[in-house]
């Protein structure tokens, strides 16, 4: 047995947003106390009166989020507002473990996420299992958590997830553990189920020459063969983005992310730029190591929308035969910002695919989810402007 349901409140009040998202679950599931909730919520409700509002009518339940850039369900995407699943289930299982402090040792925080989880949740012979990230959205160290974990777990291990968001404010991003609410942090979350599927694809294209990355340290580069790499975007826009205010810059390089070749693999690893320092550097949203091969990126509407179909014909055909209980979207904020009033085309295209069953997601900072490709062997990595869509049922 799996049932699911979902709740979306746009209630002002955070209590009375938590409190309707939450009743609306109940409902929706016969009034039974359900086994795990997820919560994705803008970061203007990320206070405990929300979560009194949702334990007031789900007193007890395990429950796991973020705050965001805008929410997911079926009937489209939101703003400001409270998304929730409720999960009954006999056949899905699961453990969680919440590191603070991300930026110090991440890659220790990441084996001890692997750690407790595994240890916690006891291996079923005929299950799939997936590791969730829930992670800070404004936080570079999310590779170094992935790695962290896949030491643990396996090079092969699934992890994915999305890091949280600010409404596009880029000042502080919230992680919900329970009763509790977390920054700077990370949330594991490790699901055993009888059929688990995902799927990842983002839909750009790569501009011009490739650049080789000459001098960089995790998620800052300084030189591009050889060069300051803020002259590979003057090339293209001219000197005067130097002069340009962060929010502006940041509203034009959505449209022109960095493109990170991966051997084996058909498509590039996004990387969105988030500041331009003084030095000329650009920081990044995720690790770009010394040595690979960038590209600048482009892409249009179009792509981007059938991407999400692809991911989501990903998701279903790794389900096999098995029935899907509740697809689970996500999404980037930067893809939300580029399809402005098209958005829900995407969540159209994904419903076109995974028909008739309840849909949850959010847009946020980054993405995880392994590759593809046959020399990685579904190694996870982290993403930007990318769609993950992954889908629980038995």
């Amino acid at each position: 047995m799996f049932k699911s349901a979902v709740g979306l409140s746009k209630k002002k009040d955070p209590f009375l947003a938590g409190q309707e998202a939450a009743r609306r679950c109940l409902a929706e599931l016969g009034e039974q106390e359900p086994d795990i909730c997820l919560l994705f919520s803008s970061a203007m409700f990320a206070n405990l009166k929300m979560l009194a509002g949702i334990r007031s009518i789900i007193p007890h339940s395990p429950l796991f989020g973020v705050s965001d850039a805008g929410e997911i369900t079926s009937e489209g995407s939101y703003q400001r507002s409270v998304v929730m699943a409720a999960i009954k289930s006999d056949s899905l299982s699961f453990a969680a473990h919440l590191e603070e402090d991300i930026e110090v040792d991440p890659r220790q925080k990441g084996r001890r996420i692997g750690e407790r989880v595994n240890r916690r949740l006891p291996k079923k012979g005929k299950s799939s299992e997936v590791l969730i990230i829930f992670s800070d959205g404004l936080s570079g160290s999310i590779t170094d958590v992935i790695r962290g974990a896949q030491e643990i777990l396996g090079t092969s291990y699934p992890i994915l997830g999305g890091g949280a968001g600010d409404n596009f404010l880029f000042q502080k991003t919230y992680q919900y553990y329970n009763d509790r609410i977390f920054s700077q942090s990370v949330l594991g979350l490790l699901i055993q189920a009888p059929k688990i599927g995902f799927g990842i694809r983002h839909g750009w294209r790569p501009l011009g020459r490739p650049y080789k990355v000459t001098r960089a340290r995790r998620n800052v580069v300084w030189e591009l063969d050889g060069e300051s790499a803020i002259e590979v975007y003057q090339r293209y826009f001219g000197p005067q983005i130097r002069n340009l205010e962060r929010k502006y810059l940041l509203k034009m390089v959505i449209n022109y992310p960095l493109g990170m070749s991966i051997p084996g693999e058909k498509e590039y690893l996004v990387r969105n730029v988030l500041d331009m320092q003084l030095d000329g550097s650009l920081v990044f949203s995720s690790d770009i190591p010394e040595g690979r091969e960038v590209r600048l990126m482009m892409s249009n509407k179009e792509l981007v929308i059938a991407a999400a179909r692809d991911a989501a014909w990903q998701a279903g055909e790794r389900m096999s035969s098995g029935e899907i209980g509740l697809g689970i979207i996500f999404n980037s904020a930067s893809r939300y910002k580029l399809l402005g009033k098209e958005r829900d085309k995407e969540i159209e295209e994904i419903k076109k695919v995974l028909t008739k069953i309840p849909l949850i997601g959010f847009y946020g900072y980054s993405q995880q989810a392994p590759l593809s490709g046959e020399l990685n062997l579904g190694q996870s990595y982290s993403h930007n402007q990318s769609v993950v869509v992954l889908v629980l049922g038995e």
